[in-house]
């Protein structure tokens, strides 16, 4: 890996920004001043200083993020501002992906990471990963036709959701714990029973939750064992 990509990786800053170390002489690789960002190291055999600091690449990235509303999922859209627009230079080059996506009028807990293995496990059915929602909706519930989801609801094009759960919070508002996520799923759940969704926030995945103190399009990086949760 070029040195100058990988003290980015690393949480130093942008390219250009690592590349300005680099001259100052401030970057050791094997004890020896380097001054062509450019040069080639072994991630896991060369020591890389910064300063007296040594440079320890974290393989896989875990991000939380509390997606806003107007956002999109992707990383690239013509026509609406990504997620990706979010992030900092120095981590957007870690190929990050999202672990599953939120519409773009959806909020709340989003996982962004480069561990591919990792979101397969997150996203796949057969792992029945629980995922709750706060749902707003646009007419007073019906708290007879929301039984149907406890069986699993037909959607408009013939797919019958897996059994979900549900905790009426009021007349409008339902906390929904799902098992996957289908297109725009929540939102042709309700629409089966007659409602229409008007809000909707992610606040979970398995023991993984929103931190409260995030606010929409603020993130941080989680540890290993923070992003695990999700699997306790």
């Amino acid at each position: 890996m070029r040195l100058d990509k990988f003290l980015a990786h690393s949480g130093f800053g942008t390219r250009s920004e690592v590349k300005r170390l680099i001259k100052k002489g401030l970057v050791k690789v094997n004890g020896r001043k380097v001054n062509s960002p450019d040069l080639k190291v072994d991630e896991e055999k060369d020591v890389v200083q910064v300063g007296e600091e040594i440079v320890e690449l974290q393989k896989w990235v875990y991000i939380m993020m509390n997606k806003p509303q107007g956002y999109v999922c992707s990383n690239d859209d013509p026509f609406s501002p990504t997620i990706f627009s979010l992030i900092p230079e120095n981590l957007k080059y870690r190929n990050l992906h999202t672990v599953g996506r939120l519409d773009k009028d959806a909020e709340g807990l989003l996982i962004i990471t480069n561990n591919g293995e990792y979101t397969h496990k997150v996203i796949s059915p057969k792992k029945h990963i629980e995922k709750e929602y706060i749902v707003k909706l646009e007419k007073e519930l019906n708290r007879e036709k929301i039984k149907i989801f406890e069986d699993g609801v037909v959607l408009d094009d013939g797919y019958k959701t897996l059994p979900a759960k549900y905790t009426i919070l009021d007349d409008f508002t339902v906390s929904l714990r799902i098992y996957e996520g289908k297109y725009h799923q929540i939102k042709r759940m309700f629409e089966s029973i007659g409602n229409k969704v008007v809000y909707l926030k992610r606040i979970r995945i398995g023991k993984l939750k929103l931190d409260e103190n995030l606010n929409p399009g603020d993130y941080k990086v989680l540890d290993e064992l923070d992003a695990f949760l999700v699997f306790e």
